[in-house]
């Protein structure tokens, strides 16, 4: 039988093995401060690629037809915006696009609606769905269906019911590719894109009439379904309806007057032609929680500051919020509650994985996306009106994740090496003896955070010592600081350099450094914890809080 010491040193050496393997391996979020926007932010390359698209209408991108609107924006303010009005549009909208026109949101409605959820009901998110719909009561089809399982794409009800059934639809150019013709007492009475809105009891109808597409919490199958029985969960919970929750926990606190269910008056709207056009004023109903808002580049961007400055959840709650709940079949892909996390790498010179949260919301003629990148405390809101929306809409997202991150990791950089690069020496506080051997050279180099590119005390390289312990050369050995988000306090991470692959095809080829957070203690205080002092908003001096040693910096 292994005794307890044995055990706790064997579990202590473990992760050390296992984060052998990678090269750098940054903990998940930001490697440096997010950094303050300022006039040196250079989009230029956006602007290139955005009034290229525009003189050069293409199939691959129609601008003769597609209206847009970006919106780029910090914590404190919106830093960007582009606006583009289409020739081919329809004339009782706007003239001319700008931050202030309206928009449908689609699917980005889902958004606001789990908000109103985590505001109102965050505690009920583990309680089942049949608790709340009286129609779905002692049904065992939705027992086990929570509310967290709604909101995270994981409940397995069908997605859209018949509201986009291809009979009702398109069914002459289905007909014609061998399709049959569909016998009439099987075609949707409601809920069709275009037709009448279903009451409360065909809507149950219809829902009750489809088997699940998987077993609840089984698989991610996008829903919005799943988004009305959300809303009218809610209802029942609250006594309020969701336009009413709306109002009362986002829009209004947030002062977004624009921003609601009700279609504006077309002059304050930019509007298609075709299907969007019919979708302009087409009532949701009940698809109203799901799909059913108007909003601004402008109100978005409120929205989008809101989310990022905790005005509406606390900062931990917004955390835990902006995780990942399921995967989705890809390694770069995966879904949250609703987000659409893309995992996208070599934007940055550290080549290292970036999570984009994102919405999207689309329908015929319209596509959308309000998005966060939370490793540099920025977001912002794409729209458009048009031809093909939705595909515009990503092609969009893609130009703006090729220029926007690496402008704001760039600048990031430029402010990190300022603030804290260069050399730390002892210095006496509190009238302890002076440790003259003590020093320490911070870089920024190619690699995530900053660089420990030599580090002493008491006369001894705690670089050669902390390797010779792994049993690895020193050269081989890189540590790295990286901050933890408050009071300039910053975590070491130390590595042991070998390449790493993309894609793991073996255990071994993951990142494992996450194992060996908090792993050096010396006589109970962190020796990869580093807290920096800063006087009138410049660095002057470094604790490291194990080898209780203070340095001030000298260059």
């Amino acid at each position: 039988m292994m005794t307890m010491l044995p055990c706790l040193l064997f579990l202590a050496g473990l992760p050390a093995v296992l984060a052998h393997v990678g090269g750098h391996c940054p903990p998940a979020g930001p490697v440096l401060p997010p950094p303050e926007l300022s006039a040196r932010l250079d989009l230029s390359k956006l602007d290139s690629q955005l009034d290229s698209i525009v003189r050069n209408a293409s199939r691959s991108f129609n601008a003769t037809e597609n209206s847009f609107s970006i919106l780029l924006t910090s914590r404190n303010a919106t830093v960007y915006q582009y606006h583009h009005t289409a020739a081919v549009r329809d004339p009782s909208g706007v003239k001319k696009v700008d931050g202030d026109t309206v928009y449908r949101l689609c699917s980005v409605t889902k958004l606001f609606n789990v908000l109103t959820v985590l505001l109102n009901a965050g505690d009920l998110l583990d309680t089942c769905i049949t608790k709340y719909v009286p129609e779905l009561a002692g049904d065992q089809v939705y027992e086990g269906i929570t509310l967290r399982m709604l909101s995270s794409q994981v409940s397995g009800l069908p997605r859209s019911g018949d509201a986009f059934d291809l009979a009702s639809t398109d069914a002459k150019s289905w007909e014609d590719d061998g399709f049959p013709v569909p016998p009439k007492g099987d075609m949707p009475p409601c809920d069709v894109v275009g037709g009448e809105v279903c009451n409360r009891a065909q809507f149950f109808e219809n829902l009750k009439s489809n088997q699940l597409i998987w077993l609840p919490g089984a698989k991610t199958a996008y829903s919005n379904q799943a988004y009305t029985l959300l809303g009218m969960a809610m209802q029942n919970i609250t006594g309020k309806t969701f336009a009413q929750l709306l109002r009362d926990s986002v829009t209004t606190p947030l002062g977004m007057s624009l921003t609601g269910l009700n279609t504006p008056d077309n002059s304050r709207g930019i509007i298609p032609n075709g299907a969007g056009k019919v979708l302009w004023d087409q009532d949701m109903g009940n698809y109203n929680a799901t799909a059913g808002l108007f909003s601004t580049p402008n109100e978005l961007g409120k929205f989008v500051r809101g989310i990022m400055n905790h005005e509406l959840l606390s900062a931990a709650n917004t955390r835990e919020w902006m995780r990942p709940a399921s995967f989705a079949g890809s390694y770069s892909m995966s879904v949250g509650a609703p987000w659409e996390i893309f995992r996208v790498a070599h934007l940055t010179p550290d080549q290292r994985p970036i999570d984009i949260y994102t919405k999207s919301g689309s329908m015929p003629g319209w596509g959308t996306y309000v998005f966060f990148v939370p490793d540099y405390n920025v977001g912002g809101a794409i729209a458009v009106s048009g031809d093909d929306g939705d595909a515009a809409s990503l092609a969009l997202l893609d130009m703006v994740a090729a220029t926007f991150v690496p402008a704001v990791d760039s600048l990031a950089r430029q402010q990190a090496k300022a603030a804290y690069t260069g050399q730390y020496g002892a210095s006496s506080n509190d009238n302890k003896p002076m440790n003259e051997t003590a020093h320490l050279e911070l870089v920024i180099d190619q690699g995530p955070g900053l660089k420990v590119k030599s580090w002493f005390n008491n006369g001894k390289s705690i670089i050669k010592a902390i390797a010779d312990h792994k049993g690895v050369k020193p050269e081989g050995t890189d540590l790295r600081l990286y901050p933890i988000g408050e009071n300039n306090r910053w975590q070491l991470s130390v590595e042991t350099l070998k390449r790493r692959v993309d894609v793991a095809r073996k255990p071994s080829d993951a990142c494992s450094n996450w194992f060996q957070t908090d792993s050096m203690r010396w006589a109970t205080l962190p020796v990869d914890e580093f807290d920096f002092e800063v006087t009138n908003g410049r660095v002057v001096g470094v604790r490291n809080l194990g080898l209780r040693a203070n340095l001030s910096k000298i260059h």
